[in-house]
């Protein structure tokens, strides 16, 4: 009479099961809405204005979003945004700013991997006065 081996705890279970259950898929529009959020909670950080035809149209501020495309390929992320900085911020600063918190918030929120972040900063704007909360 042979014994009947123990049951594999939970999280064994969960692991040898993933692979039935299916998989999960995070498209790319849902990268581009989180980067693009990321960029907005960083200070001095600011939307862009919109485009046709080569023609702006409004302009760049904190009641705009930056552009952002994202391309997921696998568990990696490729990045890239169009923004503007509040000037007299350092544009250098603000961006490395920009590029590492797009990072941890994609990647904290996703799973996946952030391996590039390019960054577009199309203008400056001006400071208005009228501070908003952000997080740097």
């Amino acid at each position: 009479m042979t014994a009947a081996a123990p049951p594999l705890p939970a999280v064994v279970r969960d692991r040898e099961g993933a692979a039935e259950r299916g998989r999960t898929r995070i498209a790319d529009r849902v990268v581009e809405k989180i980067a693009a959020r990321a960029v907005a909670e960083v200070d001095n950080a600011t939307g862009v204005a919109r485009q046709a035809l080569g023609v702006r149209l409004g302009s760049a501020g904190p009641d705009r979003a930056a552009r952002v495309d994202a391309e997921v390929d696998g568990g990696v992320v490729t990045v890239r945004a169009s923004m503007a900085v509040r000037w007299p911020a350092p544009v250098r600063t603000v961006t490395r700013q920009v590029r590492a918190h797009v990072t941890d918030r994609v990647q904290s929120l996703t799973g996946l991997r952030v391996e590039q972040v390019d960054i577009d900063v199309t203008s400056l704007v001006a400071n208005s006065g009228d501070e908003d909360r952000r997080v740097s």
